[in-house]
């Protein structure tokens, strides 16, 4: 109830008269009132935090192996957390190969878009 109501902006006065309507004692709406008042600001910055966290990736770690990975290959293990797997994030390892000859590409585009996201980020906070 209380991300709820700070995720929304509800007033303190709704907020306690919503929660007593619901059965909640009128002390123990005011405690939460109280709470909410003290807690609105980072309740909403730990929403902001976690927002866009489905599909981040954690870690890339080259595991290329002689005997397994394809010629001309290299083998790449991608960290996933909270990957939505049936409906639910959760926390996953994938490995992949790619050839060499397309790795530095990757690499080259994967640079454009942080110095992209970083020049949007810079925009935002001047």
């Amino acid at each position: 109830m209380l991300t709820n109501a700070a995720r929304y902006g509800c007033s303190e006065k709704i907020f306690n008269v919503e929660i007593q309507q619901l059965g909640l004692p009128k002390d123990h709406a005011a405690a939460m009132c109280r709470v909410l008042h003290t807690h609105a600001d980072a309740i909403r910055q730990k929403l902001i935090d976690k927002a866009f966290r489905i599909n981040e990736l954690q870690s890339v770690r080259n595991v290329t192996s002689l005997g397994e990975t394809p010629q001309n290959c290299a083998t790449l293990e991608l960290k996933i957390s909270q990957e939505l797997v049936d409906g639910l994030p959760k926390d996953t390892t994938h490995t992949v190969n790619i050839e060499c000859a397309q790795l530095g590409a990757l690499l080259d585009e994967m640079k454009l878009a942080r110095d992209i996201m970083l020049k949007y980020e810079n925009k935002e906070n001047a």
